[in-house]
């Protein structure tokens, strides 16, 4: 028979006043300090886990990130006076200056590969930022096959902003609103306007940052 009056096994189990290892517990059937351990453990387990959860949560407004209003294309601005223009960055509109305005092909480039119209422009943000504008329809023939590129581009000292799409046989690419299906640009006979979604330089539908432009320009 056992000696009921030596010290407890290591591997018992507590029973009555003495926990595994020997150590005496102020009252019969207290919890063992090691068992106290272990829901120590279980608690910083379930913490950890609640924590990455909540990694993919929702903000605190409700509102899912995938629920957010994808960015949508203004209407363009009403035409200016001679020489002047406006520009419109997602909701905010700024005027600027016409400073170069060609709305024909120059005939100094070569037909192959040369601009149709160009039109540059230049003004300051409400805090007083300076900023350009350029605006282009490009055309290149390689056989048969002509190819337009439009292209919008805004920039100031904290961003480069870029439009652009692309038309080959009436076919539109534009890698920033794929539901595109005209051209970017509306050339008239004294000035030119157009509006789409614009993003940094290679920027596509599914980067950030990428916002509505619209432009209007009338030439001097």
């Amino acid at each position: 028979m056992a000696d009921r009056g030596g010290p407890a096994a290591p591997d018992e189990v507590c029973r009555g006043r003495r926990c595994r290892g020997g150590a005496d517990l102020p009252v019969a059937g207290a919890v063992c300090p090691w068992a106290l351990l272990a829901w120590v453990a279980v608690g910083v387990v379930l913490l950890l886990t609640a924590c990455a959860s909540d990694d993919g949560a929702e903000p605190a407004d409700g509102t899912a990130t995938s629920d957010l209003a994808p960015p949508s294309v203004p209407e363009p601005p009403a035409p200016g006076e001679p020489g002047t223009g406006t520009i419109v960055v997602g909701s905010r509109a700024q005027p600027f200056e016409v400073t170069a305005c060609r709305l024909e092909p120059d005939p100094a480039e070569p037909e192959a590969a040369r601009a149709l119209l160009a039109v540059s422009g230049a003004g300051t943000t409400g805090r007083g930022d300076a900023f350009t504008v350029d605006v282009q329809r490009f055309a290149t023939t390689l056989g048969e096959v002509t190819t337009y590129t439009d292209t919008v581009t805004y920039e100031d000292p904290a961003r480069i902003l870029q439009a652009q799409r692309i038309e080959v046989g009436g076919q539109v690419t534009d890698l920033r609103d794929p539901s595109a299906t005209s051209a970017l640009l509306r050339p008239r006979a004294d000035g030119v306007s157009g509006a789409g979604l614009a993003g940094g330089p290679g920027d596509d539908a599914d980067d950030e940052g990428v916002v509505g432009i619209a432009i209007d320009a009338t030439c001097p």
